[in-house]
């Protein structure tokens, strides 16, 4: 038991101190206005999202 829990200050594994990821995965949904057909684009990590319409 003794060698299960050295090196992690007593914790038989290490604590994550703070989250792995800072920004969120953002997914754009493309909606067709005639048939309503919804395609969803490939995530991508963004801080900061703007969206306008042309």
């Amino acid at each position: 038991m003794d060698r299960k829990l050295k090196g992690y200050g007593s914790f038989p594994k290490n604590i994550q101190k703070r989250f792995a990821k800072t920004t969120k995965k953002t997914m754009l949904k493309y909606k067709c206005s005639d048939c309503e057909h919804t395609v969803q684009s490939k995530g991508i990590r963004l801080k900061k999202v703007e969206i306008e319409r042309a």
